[in-house]
């Protein structure tokens, strides 16, 4: 399952792997679109909430207002992906 533009979910009887877009070089060098293991989770509200935390670490910290804005645009897309009956929890959180 894609999770916006840059991440997607894939699961096993196993485990939920979290994955993030990244861009590779090959050997003649043109680059191509590889996906990038970025952790394996018991469940996929886990493997969710790591790829919030790593978007939160990767804005570096530099103030609230950007942290803040980062967590609303993720919420956003995670929201997005939920069947329409499911979305009224929005409201809650």
């Amino acid at each position: 399952m894609l999770i916006g533009k840059t991440h997607k979910i894939e699961a096993d009887t196993v485990n939920v792997t979290l994955y993030e877009k990244i861009r590779r070089k090959n050997k003649e060098g043109k680059f191509y679109t590889d996906w990038k293991v970025m952790g394996y989770f018991a469940t996929p509200e886990a493997a969710l909430a790591e790829m919030v935390n790593q978007r939160i670490r990767d804005t570096e910290l530099t103030d609230m207002k950007t942290i803040v804005k980062e967590i609303q645009n993720l919420h956003g897309i995670i929201f997005s992906l939920l069947p329409e009956r499911l979305r009224s929890i929005k409201k809650v959180l």
